[in-house]
């Protein structure tokens, strides 16, 4: 009998780690661009700042597009003097991130959030990230090997390395009571059906449209590519207006995922 325990024991510490490992594996970029991710779900109690009165929605059916809106979307600037506002993440890092994350929010349960950790160009980022009625929660610890909390840091007098800049659709995050709230600079609420991101952004970070249509990719269709073309060619050239064309593009992402 012990032995019978001791060997279902080891079978459920397997079963608990395998979505973990599995998720790191699909993360990495195959050493091109020595980027790796690590997920997992953590307790809602997990963190400085734990969401236990939080009635999480997990899992959730989001798309592979939704989700690159949405880390496009994410920005920050450090707090040190000419620093500018920036993308938290790179191209690479979104192509690697965004399917890892579709496939963690189908599989976290609603005792769960998702905890990531990226290994990228510029050194780690890492934050939490869990649903909350019609909106994606993003708190991010680190970003690009810096931490938010900026201690015994002589360059600057301000107690937090960076802040995170609300876009359209987002807000920070506030804790406390009524009349003493406090702003989390480190913590984004964004709607869950984010607005797309501006296509005539100069950022190296291309629009969602681009990353579906790189020639890269080799999981698109040609047929619908083709559609997708054709369509930006009418709203370029105002044959059909702005709300049509996202009516249209989003029944073409549907078709691509």
């Amino acid at each position: 009998m012990d032995l019978i325990r001791r060997y279902l024991k080891i079978m459920m510490c397997l079963l608990f780690f395998v979505p973990f490992v599995f998720e790191v594996a699909e993360g990495a970029d195959s050493g091109k661009n020595n980027i790796t991710v690590s997920l997992s779900y953590k307790s809602k109690l997990h963190g400085n700042f734990n969401v236990e009165k939080f009635k999480l929605n997990h899992p959730i059916k989001i798309s592979r597009t939704e989700i690159i809106h949405h880390l496009i979307s994410l920005r920050f600037k450090g707090t040190f003097l000419g620093n500018k506002e920036e993308p938290i993440f790179s191209k690479s890092e979104i192509k690697n991130l965004a399917p890892v994350l579709m496939k963690a929010f189908a599989r976290v349960s609603p005792d769960k959030i998702i905890h990531i950790e990226l290994k990228g160009e510029s050194g780690i980022t890492s934050g939490d990230i869990f649903s909350f009625r019609k909106f994606l929660n993003w708190r991010f610890d680190f970003i690009r090997g810096e931490s938010f909390f900026q201690r015994n840091d002589v360059r600057e007098w301000n107690v937090f390395a960076w802040k995170l800049i609300p876009q359209e659709g987002q807000l920070y995050f506030k804790t406390g009571v009524e009349k003493g709230k406090r702003i989390q600079r480190n913590w984004i609420v964004s709607k869950l059906n984010l607005p797309r991101p501006d296509r005539n952004s100069t950022d190296s970070v291309k629009s969602p449209v681009d990353f579906e249509t790189d020639s890269s990719n080799h999981e698109i269709n040609p047929k619908l590519e083709k559609k997708l073309k054709h369509l930006k060619y009418l709203h370029d050239n105002k044959l059909i207006d702005e709300e049509e064309y996202k009516a249209q593009q989003k029944i073409l992402f549907d078709e691509l995922f």
